[in-house]
Formats: structure tokens, sequence, C-alpha cells
């Protein structure tokens, strides 16, 4: 597959970097050449092989989601450590707020 300079643009204001122009020639040829491969593996004949998603057949173990009780004391703590809050909930900037397109 053969992407663009516009391709690789697109692709580097989704992910919010700045490419130099020798950046945008290089990674149009470089994503170029991965997609390109990725392409030629979609022509493998994989007929009777059956899909996997742990090649060792282990699943990984997570430990269980617990609530754990605190103090009122100690979560005032906490919540007056976070830079913004509000009655008890701690808040963040929204994730694109300063995203430029």
């Amino acid at each position: 597959m053969k992407l663009t300079t516009a391709d690789v643009m697109r692709i580097a204001q989704l992910a919010r970097l700045d490419l130099t122009e020798s950046e945008q020639e290089r990674y149009t040829s470089e994503l170029s050449a991965i997609l390109s491969y990725a392409e030629m593996l979609g022509e493998v004949d994989t007929t009777g092989v059956e899909p996997t998603s742990h090649i060792t057949g282990e699943l990984k173990n997570l430990r269980p989601d617990a609530v754990i009780q605190i103090d009122d004391e100690t979560r005032a703590k906490l919540i007056a450590q976070f830079p913004d809050a509000k009655a008890d909930l701690l808040t963040v900037a929204p994730v694109f707020s300063s995203y430029k397109q």
C-alpha cells in the first residue's frame, strides 16, 4: 500500500506530531513499506490454521479488583494532593483541549 504525504500528515496530526519535511518523506516511505509487508501477510494461505491470541495458551493472570476502604482523613489528604478536585471528585483537563486542527 502506497501512502501519500497527505496520508502521513493526517496520521501525524492524529498523533499530535509535528513533522519536518524530511521526516514526512521518510515516514511516507517507511510506513508504505510496513503496510505493503502487512498486505503480503494477508496473502498467506492459513486454511486449517486455528486462530490464536496467545501462543503459549496461558492467559495473563490479573489481580481481582478490590475496593479498599480508607479513613476520611487519608481520603482528604489524597484529594488535597490532586491538582483539581470538585466535591471529592478528581478532575482532569480534557484530552483534546489544546489540540490544534
